[in-house]
């Protein structure tokens, strides 16, 4: 198995924990997403720190140039998630799946049309449109989507869309910017970065808005650790799969977690859904077969 097929494989397996990050978020009750991004950023902290020690992954006695790329990735990554998150509260949540699901097209762009090094190709060109048909019939249909967050305020549903968009484009730089690590970096340590900055943002924004803070119940304390396995996990198998894999191939790859996510709803949220959204599934999983089939 070749390198290429390896990363995709990796990227699979991150959309899962991705997808499972997202059921055990929905579970937590009791404490705003400041608070849970906060627990949550902290307790990959922590496991990423005792691991980095552990292995003794060098993880400061890089050049400049890396530990600048090392720290500008921490940053945006972690500023990109807290931007969703908060985008989130402001939309509805199919609009945000079209917005967020944007940032594969945005990497491919970047990396094919202004930076020239990939080039577009007819098993690329498959993958995009039967991804971005498979996310319009998923998307599309509200009535399956129980939620009572209805947009009353265009000024706010504004700014809800605008920063998704952002946290999308974001990602994609981030993407890139995996890139221009050297190799030699672990992906446990450009992980490690990451986790460090993913507590910044929320606790300030606790801050600024005086925010009182709950300890968590057993229930939601247990959530959040699985979580925080779950999310590192699958933020250390991203960066591997990005490192050694075409941007462009794997960050359409990544589309898959709408599919693990429609998954999770029927089989354990017990959620119906209509046809035209069963096919959109559908789409996406066959989207992966002109990437892998050669």
């Amino acid at each position: 198995m070749d390198f290429e097929n390896v990363a995709i494989i990796q990227q699979i397996a991150s959309s899962l924990c991705a997808a499972l990050t997202a059921m055990f978020l929905k579970q937590v009750k009791e404490l705003d997403f400041n608070q849970t991004l906060y627990l949550r950023g902290l307790c990959g902290f922590i496991i990423l720190f005792y691991t980095v020690n552990h292995y003794k992954f060098l993880v400061n006695e890089f050049d400049n140039r890396t530990m600048k790329i090392l720290i500008e990735r921490g940053i945006l990554a972690s500023f990109g998630a807290f931007i969703y998150f908060k985008g989130l509260d402001l939309v509805l949540v199919s609009e945000s799946i079209i917005l967020n699901r944007m940032s594969p097209i945005w990497t491919s762009m970047i990396q094919i049309v202004i930076l020239k090094k990939e080039k577009l190709n007819f098993r690329l060109i498959l993958n995009m449109l039967l991804c971005s048909l498979g996310i319009y019939l998923v998307a599309k249909n509200k009535n399956s989507n129980k939620q009572n967050n209805d947009v009353e305020d265009g000024y706010y549903h504004s700014i809800g869309i605008i920063l998704i968009l952002l946290a999308s484009i974001t990602q994609a730089i981030v993407n890139i910017l995996i890139k221009q690590v050297n190799k030699e970096v672990d992906s446990i340590v450009i992980t490690f970065y990451q986790s460090f900055f993913s507590m910044v943002y929320p606790s300030f924004n606790s801050i600024l808005l005086e925010s009182n803070f709950i300890i968590p119940s057993q229930n939601d304390a247990f959530l959040i650790l699985i979580m925080s396995f779950l999310s590192t996990f699958a933020g250390v198998l991203q960066v591997k799969a990005m490192k050694f894999g075409k941007l462009s191939v794997i960050s359409n790859v990544s589309q898959i977690q709408i599919f693990f996510g429609y998954l999770i709803d029927l089989f354990i949220f017990k959620v119906q859904f209509n046809l035209e959204q069963i096919l959109g599934n559908v789409l996406l999983l066959f989207s992966l077969i002109p990437l892998v089939w050669k």
